[in-house]
């Protein structure tokens, strides 16, 4: 049996790495000998072993998985996946399949691993990984206050490590713009704690097995958290709106933020909380990764 599943829309990398249980799925539902192909932006799922390739021109299918991001799909219907519990949840359910590991994983090879060997990372322990990117203002933290994060972990000792494509850091070793995605994700296999906005690479982190702290906004933070990873979130205390993308997207895409400034469930984070849970995090390590 041939299998497409059908990517529709500009879907972000954490949404596209949590379809990748969305595959195995499909095989267990099928049988060992179905042949998933991939059309569309797939992101790491391509990477996949299960997956065959991307689809052909004029190739023909047994099923059509449909994977339609919310400008492809009627706005109720999607403020209803986006109700679910989990982003894995979500993404299954476009083919109708629960798997039996819904884990994602980055599935990375030996050409993905060379660039350890490059950059010869530094062996000051922990390595904390950065990421201060961001696509959607309102998942934005001011990039000024992840300066004085990692002011304040370079001056303890630990190794920071900036990575992303846009937006730097003044401490530690800068990767910003510098590597693929398939790169980047190897070098979070040899960190000890990931820090940044609910973003790809925090998807990444996860599937890396690094336990990570991260800064929710718009979604319950449950929503977002892999089986078996680590997540330490952080959120803003007391605002009624907060959450507003999970309790109903439909209408959160009709009014856009409500709050006074904008983005405010951002903005009330202080730094102090952030460096409050990466101390929790960093005490949770074991000796020989967060000494320092």
């Amino acid at each position: 049996m041939d299998v497409l599943v059908d990517y529709q829309g500009n879907w972000g990398l954490g949404d596209l790495l949590c379809s990748d249980p969305l595959i195995l799925g499909l095989q267990e539902r099928h049988g060992p000998d179905t042949r998933v192909f991939v059309r569309g932006k797939c992101g790491n799922v391509l990477h996949n072993p299960l997956v065959q390739g991307l689809a052909r021109t004029g190739q023909r299918f047994d099923r059509i998985v449909e994977v339609k991001l919310f400008t492809h799909m009627a706005g109720a219907d999607y403020a209803r996946l986006e109700a679910l519990p989990s982003l894995i949840g979500h993404m299954c359910s476009y083919g109708e399949v629960a798997p039996g590991d819904r884990r994602p994983r980055l599935h990375l090879q030996p050409d993905d691993l060379a660039i350890l060997r490059t950059l010869a990372l530094p062996a000051r322990r922990p390595r904390i990984a950065i990421c201060a990117d961001f696509v959607d203002p309102l998942r934005h933290w001011p990039v000024e206050r992840w300066h004085q994060v990692a002011t304040v972990l370079h001056q303890a000792g630990a190794t920071v490590i900036g990575i992303g494509t846009t937006e730097r850091l003044p401490h530690g070793l800068d990767l910003i713009g510098k590597l693929s995605i398939r790169q980047t994700a190897a070098v979070l296999t040899a960190c000890d704690l990931f820090v940044g906005n609910n973003s790809g690479p925090f998807h990444y982190a996860q599937a890396a097995g690094l336990p990570c702290v991260a800064l929710f906004s718009l979604a319950t933070p449950s929503r977002f958290v892999h089986p078996g990873a680590v997540v330490h979130p952080v959120q803003a205390d007391g605002l009624p709106c907060l959450h507003c993308m999970t309790r109903c997207f439909a209408a959160m895409q009709r009014t856009g933020c409500i709050a006074t400034p904008r983005g405010r469930c951002m903005l009330d984070i202080p730094v102090e909380r952030v460096l409050e849970a990466i101390d929790l995090a960093l005490t949770a390590l074991p000796a020989s990764m967060a000494r320092g």
